[in-house]
């Protein structure tokens, strides 16, 4: 039995289409939103059903050599279908490249949810392709698609007309390091257990039951709080790196109360250390943070822990204050280093 395609993000679903998503999809043809950027979708419904038909058949086939894929977006708190988002071949493009579209219903944007979905779909399908690269094609007064590329890591790099004698400005994004980290919800996260021992305490031994116990309710608790755990996979797909970031939302009206996020942890594997993959990840946490409007990220350690100071340092960090005596009157207290993002 093959594998179910697809992944979730914080606030979507992106997954397999299915018959039963002809009527809501041929809704979201509707709109005018849409097809006025994306006229091959102004489709009926017969054409829609021919259409499904096709991209349901795809699955069975998915070669990550030869990449077409095309997900649902579904909302996962609404339960509702959104959109849609994909790599595939564009026939105005060369045989060999492969173009990211998209698309989200009007009563879903100025949500970052198109941002959500596109930076998902790059990351699994760099995942589970060979891809070298994948690129983009946008309308020179699509605004609003270009920002959302370039918050994706596109780059530009030219005006080009193509056969529909239309002009389109022309993105890439080449496969890189920072694609090898996704979302890791708490059901994922057993892999990564040993990484996150180490950078909590290094007398913290996971064989002692009471030790793993603990781990795993401070695991929990992060969870709970709704801090969000990014891992890196090696090229294996195994867990090589891990950030864990706060960023509470503000209420209405009290932006400060949103000004801040904080690095929970942050370690690699014995195997994987001085190859950059530190900053990689705390680049994304940054990354995220900045793209969710906080101020500043920052982050708590041991005040006598010279090489995680100096690492932070590096990443352009800076130290704002030591607390004291947390640990008791005999050891040194804990440094609070700050990064502002805006």
């Amino acid at each position: 039995m093959r594998q179910q395609l697809g992944f979730a993000t914080e606030s979507l679903r992106l997954r397999e289409f299915t018959r039963a998503d002809i009527p809501a999809l041929y809704s979201l043809t509707r709109q005018t939103e849409i097809t006025d950027i994306l006229p091959d979708w102004n489709m009926s419904e017969e054409e829609i059903r021919g259409f499904l038909d096709f991209v349901i058949s795809s699955y069975d086939t998915y070669n990550p050599d030869n990449v077409r894929v095309l997900l649902a977006i579904e909302h996962r708190q609404d339960r509702k279908l959104i959109g849609w988002c994909g790599v595939f071949p564009n026939d105005m493009l060369p045989q060999a490249e492969r173009e990211v579209a998209y698309a989200i219903s009007k009563d879903y944007r100025s949500k970052g949810y198109t941002t959500e979905a596109v930076q998902g779909m790059i990351s699994y399908v760099f995942h589970h392709s060979t891809l070298p690269e994948i690129v983009a094609i946008v309308k020179p007064f699509n605004a609003a698609s270009r920002r959302v590329l370039e918050k994706s890591g596109f780059e530009h790099q030219k005006l080009i007309r193509l056969s529909d004698n239309s002009d389109y400005n022309y993105f890439i994004l080449q496969r890189g390091d920072t694609h090898m980290i996704r979302d890791i919800r708490e059901e994922d996260i057993e892999p990564y257990l040993d990484i996150l021992a180490e950078v909590e305490h290094v007398n913290l031994n996971r064989s002692n039951l009471e030790h793993e116990q603990w781990l795993r309710r401070r695991i929990s608790t992060h969870f709970r709080r709704g801090a969000k755990f990014y891992g890196y996979q090696d090229e294996a797909g195994a867990a090589a790196g891990i950030v864990v970031m706060l960023h509470e939302e503000a209420p209405a009206g009290i932006d400060a109360l949103g000004a801040r996020a904080e690095v929970l942890d942050i370690g690699v594997s014995k195997q994987h250390r001085r190859k950059g993959m530190g900053s990689i990840l705390l680049k994304h946490a940054e990354d995220v943070a900045r793209s969710r409007g906080a101020y500043c990220l920052f982050m708590m350690t041991y005040a006598e822990d010279y090489d995680v100071i100096a690492f932070y340092g590096k990443n352009g960090f800076v130290p704002v204050a030591t607390i004291p005596d947390v640990f008791g009157p005999d050891l040194e207290g804990t440094a609070v280093l700050r990064k502002v993002l805006r």
